[in-house]
């Protein structure tokens, strides 16, 4: 968008601005002629949009920091304008921890495993539920991910692997309850303040799926962060047991949980390899992440059982 674009939008907010930043194809900082700062989000989907509100209010009202949509000079939370629709955040003072800064610190595991649970005991609790994505994990990995794997690497080794997975992950599906999870709870979505919570952003591909997921994404996204260097794998499997263990304290796991943490893990990182089948580069990438988990079950799973 361009400065006029931006201004066009924002007046109907009563907020002048001065200068912007674009932070993705979706969003964008905007700075005001009084030193203010608020993000411009894009928003596609009104009906997601509307389910987005109800969440953030369910959030709120639980007193979970969160970013949330500041009503205009209509009376509403979003503009028409083009062809899209437009809604104004407030911004959230603070930063994001790096991956390597969260394997190194003991206070970060603990921060965020705390900020996920806390997130996750309120999404359980929501009753709107069927206006939200049903995803069935054990079908997105068996009836469509390895499916586009195996055109481009059908290697007998990875289908064994595969095959000796499936009927855990299928069990594990029927087992573990689901609920709400905000599916993308990696570390640059949970903002800091000098260790104090600043809010957690980024609803707009909220669904249904099982109740670890969010700490498996978490995980498995600081992970992909430092894979390339060796010696901070081990410190990874480490991490992951802080992490979990600070989950556990707020929102208490059952043995069932923990034992399908691996699983949820491997199933995330298939769902990768599959969206990045055309990228030979990333696709092997996180294949290799595939294969460095399964391999490291017992040092994974050690430390989940402390």
């Amino acid at each position: 968008m361009e400065f006029s674009d931006i201004n066009n939008i924002s007046s109907n907010w009563g907020i002048e601005i001065y200068n912007f930043k674009k932070l993705s194809e979706r969003a964008t900082l905007i700075l005001t002629n009084d030193e203010k700062k608020f993000i411009i989000k894009r928003k596609d989907n009104l009906k997601q949009f509307y389910s987005e509100l109800k969440l953030i209010g369910l959030l709120r009202k639980n007193k979970f920091l969160t970013q949330f949509p500041l009503i205009n000079k209509l009376g509403d939370f979003s503009l028409p304008y083009k062809d899209s629709h437009y809604s104004i955040y407030n911004y959230l003072e603070g930063s994001t921890f790096g991956a390597e800064e969260s394997l190194r610190s003991p206070i970060i595991p603990k921060l965020l495993g705390e900020t996920i649970a806390d997130l996750n005991k309120i999404m359980e609790s929501a009753d709107f539920l069927s206006e939200y994505p049903i995803k069935d994990l054990y079908q997105m990995v068996y009836g469509f991910a390895v499916n586009e794997i195996i055109k481009i690497d059908p290697s007998e080794e990875l289908l064994n692997v595969y095959q000796q997975l499936e009927e855990d992950i299928k069990d594990l599906f029927n087992i573990l309850p689901k609920q709400l999870v905000h599916r993308d709870a990696h570390i640059h979505n949970i903002i800091f303040n000098n260790n104090s919570l600043s809010g957690v952003i980024d609803y707009e591909i909220v669904e249904v799926n099982l109740n670890i997921f969010d700490l498996c994404y978490c995980s498995t996204s600081v992970l992909s962060e430092v894979f390339s260097k060796e010696e901070l794998r081990g410190m990874w499997i480490t991490f992951v047991g802080n992490l979990v263990a600070s989950y556990n304290q707020v929102n208490p796991l059952s043995t069932n949980e923990k034992e399908s943490i691996w699983y949820v893990m491997l199933c995330i990182q298939t769902i990768f390899m599959a969206y990045f089948t055309s990228n030979d580069e990333i696709y092997k990438i996180n294949k290799a992440m595939f294969q460095w988990i399964f391999e490291n079950r017992n040092q994974i799973e050690g430390k989940l059982f402390v």
